[in-house]
């Protein structure tokens, strides 16, 4: 007999479906983690590419951009070398006469260089020339040193230095090709210098030398920088950047030029196509 209590067990329609869990919210550390680790990464991806002038043999700093190593390190004085003679003392022409005073802008037009100066001299850091921007030169005198600041009678080798960079705009980025090794500056190429007391004139040099040396090496060069007083002779001084943006940058370029004449802003402007 039937139990009149009895009812037939019914079937779901749908099978039971657990509500999804809630999400909970990492922990801080985490964010903090990931923001950490992307810092690293971006820091790194800038050391490679704004790396400039690097170098083992100088602090952090061609101009300096920030973690960029020495440029020169100048000589008190000339060192003589049997073996090297020094360059020709060149006689500045008696037609035009431009008194020593610190450059303001320069310009070489066979490889499209125009560049601005610093205000001062170049900064100084650890016995060695550091510019204090990527995107202006400096020139380089002291009380105790012989060096000259630019006019048509100079009394001694003016020195102008510059940066270079890995990946990034520099000041002097376009005097030498690290990929190719090799100067883009051909001797006889003109460089032409305005400076404070030229007014609206310029100061052009010539091309005369081309070199490659050490850094440890480049303050004791009779070649480049002669055995006694060079008047008329201007260095433009940057580093060579290798081809691997990883290695440090371990020689500079130098580049001697000798004055020849005053021009006007119009024959330099003729000649940089302007």
């Amino acid at each position: 007999m039937a139990d009149p209590g009895y009812r037939p067990r019914e079937t779901p329609l749908a099978p039971l479906v657990p509500a999804a869990p809630r999400r909970t919210r990492p922990p801080r550390r985490v964010f903090v983690l990931r923001r950490v680790v992307a810092l690293l990464v971006l820091l790194l991806v800038l050391v490679v590419a704004v790396r400039a002038c690097g170098g083992p043999d100088g602090p952090a700093g061609e101009g300096a951009a920030p973690s960029v190593s020495s440029t020169v390190s100048p000589p008190s004085s000339p060192s003589p070398s049997p073996n090297t003679a020094a360059p020709s003392p060149i006689a500045a022409p008696a037609s035009t006469s431009v008194a020593e005073s610190r450059p303001v802008e320069m310009a070489v037009p066979s490889i499209g260089l125009r560049a601005g100066f610093e205000a001062g001299d170049c900064r100084v850091v650890g016995e060695a020339l550091d510019p204090a921007t990527l995107r202006e030169a400096c020139a380089y005198t002291s009380p105790d040193r012989p060096y000259s600041l630019p006019g048509s009678a100079a009394r001694d080798v003016v020195v102008i230095a510059g940066h270079t960079g890995a990946g990034v705009p520099a000041v002097f980025n376009s005097l030498y090709d690290g990929r190719a090794k090799r100067h883009n500056v051909s001797i006889g190429d003109v460089l032409y210098l305005r400076t404070e007391a030229s007014g609206g004139d310029w100061l052009t040099y010539v091309a005369t030398d081309l070199h490659e040396p050490k850094k440890d090496g480049l303050a004791e060069s009779a070649e480049i920088w002669g055995t006694g007083a060079t008047p008329g002779r201007l260095l433009t001084i940057s580093c060579i950047q290798p081809a691997n943006p990883l290695a440090d940058s371990v020689q500079n370029a130098v580049v001697g030029w000798r004055f020849d004449r005053v021009v006007s802003e119009e024959q330099v402007r003729a000649n940089m196509g302007e």
